[in-house]
């Protein structure tokens, strides 16, 4: 059966949760071996926190 066929075991919802705001969804569905899609539902109907990107730390003042 696919993965995104089944159903949530309690140790991937206890990884998911570990894994939740600190990591981009799409880092944590690869880790899961599931969908981004799935990952972001169960992520927001566990009303967990989601990044959808991570933000590039400036290079420094700009050089003008």
């Amino acid at each position: 059966m696919a993965r995104w066929k089944q159903s949530w075991s309690e140790d991937d919802l206890n990884r998911l949760r570990t894994l939740a705001g600190t990591k981009p969804i799409t880092m944590i569905a690869k880790e899961l071996g599931r969908t981004t899609g799935t990952v972001l539902a169960k992520a927001i109907e566990q009303r967990l926190p989601v990044l959808h990107r991570i933000e590039r730390a400036t290079q420094g003042p700009d050089l003008q």
